[in-house]
């Protein structure tokens, strides 16, 4: 299986959107920067400014639908950034993954990393991904559609989800948004 920087894009854009802080951030900065258009709309037409006043009327109705667009086109761009950054090394590198008894294991060319099983914490499942997240906050990514034998590892993240008793997220019509 290799991954390239739309896999890793996919990952972060998906933990954004599970992360209250991030969603919270998002809401406060559309209301408030709505709100300011508004209020700057109320002081011209007040003034007797009916041109600034009109003009910071419709900026505002832009503010309210336009903004999570751009919000959603702002984060999706940051998040690409990082990635090029961080894990430029990393595109396009096979890695091997392995379902022993009590390990996860995956292999490229830099060595080899053992994930227990027992410091699973969930399971997320969106259409074209896995994302096993651990305890200490690493996460697994696997990709549906890059890896061999998928039917593979359906099951053994199915019994695991089993025999663990973790959460199993399934979102398959998760989309950034």
């Amino acid at each position: 299986m290799t991954l390239d920087k739309n896999d890793y894009l996919t990952f972060q854009l998906y933990t954004a959107s599970k992360t209250p802080r991030v969603k919270r951030t998002r809401i406060r900065s559309w209301i408030l920067t709505t709100v300011t258009f508004a209020c700057l709309a109320y002081l011209f037409y007040s003034s007797n400014n009916d041109f600034l006043g009109l003009y910071f009327l419709i900026i505002t109705g832009l503010s309210l639908t336009l903004f999570p667009l751009y919000t959603r086109w702002r984060y999706k761009r940051h998040y690409l950034k990082y990635i090029r950054d961080t894990y430029k090394n990393r595109f396009g590198e096979k890695c091997d993954l392995e379902f022993d008894n009590d390990t996860i294991v995956t292999r490229d060319k830099s060595g080899e990393v053992k994930i227990n099983k027992s410091e699973i914490e969930e399971v997320n499942e969106i259409k074209d991904f896995y994302f096993i997240k651990t305890r200490t906050g690493t996460t697994l990514i696997i990709s549906k559609i890059k890896t061999d034998d998928i039917e593979k590892i359906k099951s053994e993240i199915k019994s695991l989800v089993e025999t663990r008793g973790l959460k199993h997220n399934i979102e398959l019509d998760w989309k950034w948004r």
